[in-house]
């Protein structure tokens, strides 16, 4: 069952460079998330839920 699965990733060229797009992607919303001054922003926004509505 293995091989059957495998037998469509024969083309190594288009299979690395969707590895490396999915890490160059992983690794850019780390940095997305970690950025300088996006601490606040994620306080804000985990207090939005507990807030009362004021209208």
């Amino acid at each position: 069952m293995k091989q059957e699965g495998l037998k469509f990733f024969s083309d190594i060229y288009l299979t690395n460079t969707a590895l490396v797009l999915f890490f160059l992607v992983f690794l850019g919303v780390g940095f997305w998330v970690f950025r300088s001054g996006s601490k606040e922003h994620y306080k804000h926004m985990s207090q939005l839920p507990l807030k009362k509505d004021e209208s």
